[in-house]
């Protein structure tokens, strides 16, 4: 068969979908094959645990999960170290004595090794210890350094927001925070905010909605 110029050629293209492993043509409703392939309909639906409402090492764990802590920003040093220059530099200027001491930043160079995401750290009571160096019976006398000077505020079981022998550490967003500028000064902006208001909110992963709720 010689086709010219004006002969049209028509091609067979199918509209294909995969349902429970069968292949349907769209078009004609008729079964084509089969797909082996799992559906990503198939199994129980998985829903990410917040932040803030992180209650035990398990929470934790599943909202890592969800998150590609591959596309955070390098975690490095220098926000923490330009922050004591920075404390530094207004004590010479204004003899207020805002400086972070050689105790305290020893034990903020320490917690910048565990913290993971955000600002947050949580695990057992005994592994905290541990990575500090402490006797777990000492574990808060040695982090009083930085709760009584607000760089700090922790959560056990004591107050009913943990899981019993686990704690939750959330470090000024100033000094250490695992994520984009933007979210940082966010977190930084709510956590100078009153108390009751910010204890669940500088834990969130900000988003816009947020924001408008906070502002609500």
């Amino acid at each position: 068969m010689n086709l010219d110029a004006t002969t049209p050629i028509t091609t067979d293209i199918r509209k294909l979908l995969s349902v429970n492993g069968l292949i349907i043509d769209v078009s004609t409703g008729e079964i084509i094959g089969h797909n082996d392939t799992p559906s990503v309909l198939v199994g129980p639906a998985k829903y990410k645990c917040e932040l803030g409402k992180c209650r035990s090492i398990d929470d934790f764990e599943d909202h890592l999960s969800f998150v590609d802590r591959r596309k955070l920003p390098p975690h490095a040093l220098h926000s923490l170290r330009s922050e004591v220059d920075n404390a530094h530099g207004e004590w010479r200027r204004t003899t207020i004595d805002c400086r972070i001491t050689i105790p305290q930043l020893r034990l903020l160079e320490q917690l910048h090794e565990l913290v993971l995401y955000r600002n947050i750290i949580i695990m057992s009571q005994t592994d905290l210890a541990m990575s500090l160096g402490v006797a777990e019976s000492n574990l808060m006398k040695k982090l009083r350094v930085l709760t009584d000077s607000h760089m700090l505020r922790v959560s056990t079981s004591r107050d009913g927001s943990m899981r019993k022998r686990e704690i939750k550490l959330s470090v000024n967003p100033r000094l250490i925070f695992r994520g984009d500028d933007y979210t940082r000064g966010k977190y930084i902006e709510y956590w100078y905010q009153p108390t009751g208001h910010l204890h669940t909110v500088v834990t969130e992963p900000l988003q816009t909605t947020d924001f408008l709720t906070l502002a609500a």
